[in-house]
C-alpha cells in the first residue's frame, strides 16, 4: 500500500482535526503511462520512473554536486535536470504523463516574474543562516522585521527559513519590482514548464510562512512593513501532486516527452523519502541519514516549536512532524572514512556498548549553528578528544549522530506528537547494520532500513497519484 493512500489504510484511531480539509488528490495515471520524479537533494540530483501501480521502472545514475554541495546555483540545477532527462531511455520518456520534483527544504532564490531567470543574488541553501552568513548585519535586521510580524515560535522565525533568507536579501538591497520568491523545487518545475515561475507546494512553502492548517498565507504576512516587502512576490501554493502546468514544448521536441505531460506540485526531499518508504501507520517514522539528519513522524496532530526547529508538514489530513539537524554523515566524509573502511570498522563495533566518549556532536567543520533538536546559532562541532583507534573514533561519531536523532524524537514526544512505534531509515546511513542496531538501543523501538530509500522514487510516487 502506497503512502498516498494513507487515509484509507492507516491503523490508528480517529484523526483529530481543527483544520481546513485537504483538497482531493489527483486521479492516478493510467496503465501504460509513467510518472517521473526528480529529487534535488543534499548530495546530488536523481530521478526515477514508476508505472501506474507505483512500481519502479527506471532509476538512472545520480548527478552528484561534488564540492558544490553547499554552493549550488540555479545553473547547476538546470544542468542536472537536462543530464537526468538525457539519462532516461527514449521509449520511457515517451510515456511520461506526469512529473514532480522534490528539493531541499528552505533552499530559495529570487527569479524574474516574467522570464523565470534567476536573480544575480544567487541561491541560499537549506542550511544558510541569515544571522551567521548574511553580510553586514542584514540577517539581524531581517530577523527583527520577521519577529515583529510573526507569532512567537513560528517556523518561519528560524534564521534558516526561506522567509528569513528573502528578508535578508531585501535588507541588503531592496527587492526589485520584478523579483519573486522561488524554492529549489519550484525553480526546477518552472524549467520543466519553460517559462516564469508556476507556483509552489505546501510542503516547500511551510518555511516561507504558508499556513498548512488553513491552506493560505496568514494575515501577518500581508500587513505592515513585511506585507509591503512580500506583496506580489509569494508563490501560488497547491497541494503536493496537484497540477502546476504543462511541459514545455521545447522539452517535448528535445526529449520526446508527450505534449500532454503535466508538471505537478512537488515536495521536500525528506518528505519524498518518507513517501518512498511506504510508511502508513500512525507512530511510524523515517530518519534520513544523509549528509544531514532529518526525522519525520506520522502523527494525528501537528506540533511546532520554532525555538527547537520543530514543525509539522501536512500529508493530506495527517501530519509529518519533525525537523532537520545540521549533524549527519558529511562528518564521516570530512574525516576520511571510505565506504570500505566504514563497513570494516563498523563490523567490529558492539552496538550495545557505549563508545569511549558519549558527548560528541558531529557537525561539519565549516558549520556554526544548529537547527534541530535545539536551535543554537553558536553551536559548533564537538569531535574531541580523538581516540587513538579509528574504530573507536567511528563509534563515537556514530553514537553522537544517533544521540541527536534520539533527542529529536524525544522533543516531538514532549510536544504531544503521536507515540513513536517504529523507525525506518533512508540515506547512506541506512546501509550500516551495526549503526542501525546501535540506534535501536537508543530509540527503544524497532529500527530498520526502509524497503525503499530514494527520494526521487518518492517524488515519482507522488506524481503517479497512488
Amino acid at each position: 500500500m502506497l503512502l498516498l493512500g494513507v487515509l484509507s489504510s492507516v491503523r490508528a484511531g480517529p484523526v483529530r482535526m481543527s483544520t481546513v480539509p485537504a483538497p482531493p488528490r489527483a486521479v492516478p495515471i493510467q496503465p501504460g503511462e509513467l510518472a517521473l520524479g526528480f529529487d534535488f537533494g543534499t548530495s546530488g540530483a536523481r530521478c526515477a520512473l514508476v508505472d501506474y501501480a507505483g512500481q519502479l521502472v527506471c532509476s538512472p545514475p545520480p548527478f552528484p554536486w561534488g564540492e558544490r554541495e553547499r554552493l549550488q546555483t540555479a545553473a547547476d540545477w538546470t544542468a542536472a535536470l537536462h543530464a537526468l532527462l538525457d539519462s532516461v531511455p527514449v521509449e520511457q520518456r515517451q510515456r511520461v504523463a506526469r512529473i514532480a520534483v522534490s528539493g531541499t527544504s528552505g533552499s530559495v532564490l529570487l527569479c524574474d516574474s516574467a522570464s523565470g531567470e534567476a536573480s544575480s543574488r544567487g541561491c541560499r541553501m537549506y542550511d544558510f543562516s541569515v544571522t551567521q552568513q548574511a553580510p553586514d548585519g542584514t540577517g539581524d535586521r531581517a530577523m527583527a522585521m520577521l519577529k515583529a510580524a510573526a507569532p512567537d515560535g513560528h517556523t518561519a522565525c528560524s534564521p534558516t527559513s526561506a522567509l528569513a533568507k528573502v528578508l535578508a536579501w531585501h535588507c541588503e538591497d531592496s527587492l526589485l519590482p520584478n523579483e519573486v520568491i522561488v524554492h529549489q523545487a519550484d525553480f526546477v518545475a518552472a524549467q520543466l514548464c519553460g517559462g516564469p515561475p508556476v507556483g509552489s507546494d505546501w510542503n516547500n512553502a511551510l518555511k516561507l510562512g504558508f499556513d498548512v492548517s488553513t491552506l493560505e498565507y496568514p494575515p501577518w504576512m500581508s500587513s505592515g512593513a513585511l506585507g509591503e516587502v512580500l506583496k506580489g512576490r509569494l508563490p501560488q501554493v497547491v497541494r503536493p501532486g496537484a497540477v502546476l502546468g504543462q511541459i514545455d514544448s521545447a522539452l517535448v521536441e528535445r526529449y520526446g516527452l508527450p505534449s500532454s505531460c503535466q508538471v505537478l506540485g512537488g515536495t521536500t526531499d525528506s518528505i519524498a523519502a518518507f513517501i518512498a518508504s511506504g510508511t502508513t501507520s500512525i507512530g511510524e517514522a523515517v530518519t534520513s541519514l544523509g549528509s544531514t539528519l532529518a526525522i519525520k513522524l506520522l502523527s494525528t496532530v501537528p506540533v511546532s516549536d520554532g525555538a527547537r526547529g520543530i514543525y509539522s508538514h501536512r500529508l493530506g489530513d495527517l501530519w509529518l512532524v519533525g525537523g532537520a539537524s545540521n549533524a549527519g554523515c558529511a562528518v564521516l566524509r570530512e574525516h576520511g572514512f571510505s565506504v570500505d573502511e566504514l563497513s570494516r570498522l563498523s563490523a567490529t563495533i558492539d552496538p550495545a556498548t557505549p563508545p569511549l566518549h558519549t558527548h560528541y556532536y558531529p557537525l561539519p567543520a565549516a558549520t556554526v549553528g544548529e537547527r534541530f533538536p535545539i536551535a543554537d546559532e553558536s553551536k559548533v562541532s564537538v569531535l574531541d578528544p580523538v581516540p587513538t583507534e579509528r574504530m573507536d573514533f567511528l563509534h563515537c561519531i556514530l553514537h553522537g549522530i544517533a544521540r541527536v536523532e534520539a533527542e529529536g524524537y524525544a522533543a516531538l514526544a514532549e510536544l504531544g506528537a503521536s507515540e513513536l512505534s517504529r523507525v525506518l531509515t533512508c540515506g547512506g546511513g541506512a546501509e550500516n547494520p551495526q549503526w542501525t542496531e546501535l540506534r535501536q538501543h537508543m530509540l527503544g523501538v524497532p529500527t530498520s532500513r526502509a524497503p525503499e530509500t530514494d527520494a526521487a522514487l518518492g517524488a515519482a510516487i507522488l506524481a503517479c497519484g497512488r
